[in-house]
C-alpha cells in the first residue's frame, strides 16, 4: 500500500516537473522571440540561473535536427563509412560550437565570479545560437528538393548575423560592462579567438557554427 502511494506521488511530481518544464519552455521562446536582447540581459542578471535547464533543452533540439540532417543528408553516399563520419561530424556541431563559444567567453571574462559562472556562460551561449538552429530547422525543406538552397541560403546568412549581434550583447551583459568600446572589444577578441579555432578545426574536417 505504502509502495502505491509512493508511485502515485512520484507519478504526480514528474508530471507536475514536466508541465512546469514545458510552461517555462513556452515563456522563454515567447520572450525571446518578443524581445531576445532583454532576454539575455534577463539571463545574465538572473541569481540563480533559472534558464540553464531551458537551454539545454534547445541545445537538444539543436542536436535533434542535426540528427534528422544527418539520417536524410547523407543517403546518396555509397560509402557507409563516409556516412557514418558525416553522421558525427553533424551530430557534433551544435555540441562543439556551443562548447568552444562558452570556454572562450568564460576565460575572457574580467572577473569570474557568480556574476560571471560557466553555467551563465552556456546558458548565454546556447541563446545566442537559436536563430541559428532556427535557420538549421529551416534547411530541413532541402532534403525534400535542392531547389530549396535559393531560399535557405539567405535565411541562414540572415540568422548567422542575428546570432553575431545577440553574442555581443550576450558579452557586454555577461561582463557588465558599461562601455560599447570595452564591450565591442572583449567582443572582438571572442570572436578573433572562435573563428581561429574554427579555421584550425576545419582543416581537421570539423565544423563550428
Amino acid at each position: 500500500m505504502e509502495n502505491d502511494f509512493n508511485n502515485s506521488s512520484n507519478d504526480k511530481f514528474s508530471k507536475l516537473d514536466f508541465k512546469d518544464g514545458t510552461y517555462n519552455c513556452k515563456n522563454f521562446f515567447s520572450s525571446f522571440f518578443n524581445n531576445p536582447i532583454k532576454t539575455l540581459k534577463n539571463i545574465c542578471d538572473s541569481k540563480h540561473n533559472l534558464f540553464f535547464n531551458t537551454a539545454i533543452i534547445v541545445l537538444l533540439i539543436w542536436v535533434f535536427i542535426m540528427f534528422i540532417h544527418a539520417l536524410f543528408g547523407n543517403v546518396y553516399t555509397n560509402n557507409g563509412f563516409s556516412m557514418f563520419l558525416f553522421a558525427v561530424r553533424d551530430l557534433t556541431i551544435p555540441i562543439i560550437s556551443v562548447g568552444f563559444l562558452s570556454l572562450i567567453i568564460y576565460c575572457m571574462a574580467p572577473t569570474k565570479d557568480d556574476k560571471c559562472n560557466i553555467s551563465d556562460t552556456i546558458t548565454v551561449s546556447i541563446v545566442c545560437k537559436i536563430p541559428i538552429i532556427f535557420a538549421n530547422f529551416i534547411s530541413l525543406i532541402t532534403l525534400i528538393s535542392d531547389k530549396a538552397y535559393c531560399i535557405t541560403t539567405p535565411i541562414t546568412y540572415f540568422c548567422l548575423c542575428i546570432s553575431t549581434v545577440l553574442t555581443y550583447f550576450a558579452i557586454k551583459y555577461l561582463y557588465k560592462e558599461s562601455e560599447d568600446f570595452k564591450s565591442f572589444k572583449s567582443f572582438m577578441i571572442v570572436e578573433a579567438i572562435f573563428y581561429g579555432v574554427y579555421l584550425i578545426l576545419s582543416f581537421l574536417g570539423i565544423y563550428m557554427v
